[in-house]
């Protein structure tokens, strides 16, 4: 795999690895909303990028999600169940009597009408702040960092909402060229986008003091990445600010990496077996063949005929053949006479397929391993019963879903509450479910559900995903349309009302 050095346009060059790089094209299009700074991939410019290169293309890392479907449920998994079914806010455990005020201010930001939450940019559709915190943390998962924009209104110091911006699209900013010709380190943020850039200011810059308590603002120019502190100039277009985590690895000093990372070779492997398999069966099954001459040998130009023909079987994704000839008749005509030309095959498919089928699992149990989901949330439950399904389901909340909660409530707590909203009373809890508490949830919803509840009501005490056309619908006015879709012990039965 080849580094792009940040610039996504250059992937179509890069080695290839049987991973597909060619993801960011023009048909992709996305669109700029007017409350963000971020680039609009239609607006193609060819500014050179000012970003620090990422140890790996972040390109290639998102094209895993396509190429391997345990990847992909395995980083759907781990961020949906880290934000995907909300928060709480909560008093911080070292506060005995958090101010009610600050909780206020908070929940204002996070659940309040006027706070803008964007998935993408203009165009896009209004979003929740779940979905806005799940995609950045699938970002996490697979490129090994995430990025969540700060909007502001212009120069303001309110944060008036956050928008997920595509990890993969952002670098850390290079050093700057100081007027005494000094180099001194970079400050923000770059996206960069087929050669176009736009500049961020790092998160709870306008909220920067100095040592003594002073206020002393940080503003970036979003066009060119001039940095200035205090009031920015009426020239300057203030940017907004970037909240970027990373999932730290030791290989990378200004980056994170996935944790399927060490796995690579063993997702390409399974790549290339699956490719196999598909060709097999494309080819009705028939492995590698011989041609075989028989009653004389070819002239040269009835050789380049027949290299011409296993050229093109050759160009056919890996089917190989051999030339065998027999004992020289002169002056033979191709295919006249004595002579003939007939195929064989070598070997057969046998135990072939199991070892293949083998292989195939192992791959699948490996990065489910790296990734540190169970095998019972990809599907696989060939050795998966009640008891060891709840007891693996318990241990991956307990010991890898809560953890990654805590650390980045805590980021969001000093970033979000502190620093910027000026409310450390308060901090977020997100919630899972998960194993036993899951199923003692499901049985306590159970022993409630009543026909004066809502269907969706009931189904999200179960566990479930809501309907949507069954939004606002109480259970015993659908009743038939609820058995369809609750499970059946957990449905009212009318003749006993």
């Amino acid at each position: 795999m080849t580094d792009t050095h940040g610039d996504p346009s250059s992937s179509t060059d890069t080695a290839r690895v049987g991973i597909k790089t060619s993801l960011l094209g023009a048909e992709k299009v996305a669109e700029r909303i007017d409350e963000t700074d971020q680039l609009n991939e239609r607006s193609v410019g060819q500014t050179i990028g000012q970003g620090i290169s990422p140890p790996y293309p972040p390109e290639q890392l998102t094209s895993l999600l396509e190429l391997n479907g345990t990847v992909a449920t395995g980083v759907q998994k781990k961020s949906r169940r880290e934000v995907g079914f909300g928060f709480d806010i909560v008093g911080h455990d070292r506060v005995s009597d958090p101010a009610p005020e600050q909780r206020e201010r908070v929940a204002d930001f996070w659940y309040g009408p006027d706070t803008i939450w964007k998935v993408g940019p203009t165009g896009t559709p209004t979003a929740s702040p779940i979905e806005v915190l799940q995609k950045a943390r699938k970002d996490f998962h697979t490129v090994g960092w995430l990025a969540l924009e700060l909007l502001y209104a212009g120069a303001d110091t309110e944060l008036v909402g956050m928008a997920h911006l595509p990890a993969a699209t952002v670098r850390l900013k290079r050093h700057e060229d100081a007027d005494d010709d000094e180099r001194k380190a970079g400050h923000g943020f770059v996206q960069e986008l087929d050669g176009q850039t736009r500049y961020f200011a790092e998160a709870g810059d306008r909220h920067n003091t100095t040592l003594d308590g002073d206020p002393n603002p940080i503003y970036v120019d979003k066009e060119d990445g001039e940095v200035v502190e205090g009031e920015p100039p009426e020239d300057v277009q203030p940017a907004n600010e970037l909240l970027f985590v990373r999932n730290n690895h030791p290989n990378t000093i200004y980056y994170g990496l996935p944790d399927h990372i060490a796995e690579l070779q063993t997702i390409v492997a399974d790549q290339q077996a699956r490719d196999f398999n598909r060709k097999f069966f494309e080819y009705d099954a028939i492995p590698a063949y011989l041609f075989i001459v028989e009653g004389g040998t070819l002239s040269e130009s009835e050789r380049e005929d027949l290299r011409g023909i296993i050229s093109q079987l050759r160009n056919k994704e890996g089917r190989r053949a051999a030339i065998i000839e027999a004992e020289e008749l002169a002056d033979s005509d191709f295919g006249s006479g004595d002579v003939s030309i007939r195929v064989e095959q070598l070997t057969q498919q046998g135990e072939e397929d199991m070892s293949f089928e083998s292989f195939r699992r192992h791959n699948e149990r490996t990065i489910a391993s790296a990734l540190e989901v169970p095998v019972q949330l990809l599907g696989r439950t060939e050795s998966a019963n009640r008891s060891n399904s709840e007891q693996a389901i318990t241990d991956f909340i307990k010991t890898v879903i809560e953890p990654a909660q805590e650390r980045f409530a805590g980021r969001l707590y000093s970033t979000l509450h502190q620093d910027i909203l000026d409310a450390p009373d308060w901090t977020l809890e997100f919630q899972t479910r998960g194993g036993e508490d899951e199923r003692r949830q499901a049985e306590i919803a159970r022993t409630r559900i009543g026909p004066e509840w809502l269907v969706n009501e009931a189904r999200e005490a179960l566990g479930l995903e809501p309907i949507d056309e069954l939004d606002g619908v109480l259970v015993g006015d659908a009743f038939d349309a609820t058995v369809q879709t609750l499970p059946r012990d957990a449905v009212p039965d009318e003749r006993q009302q």
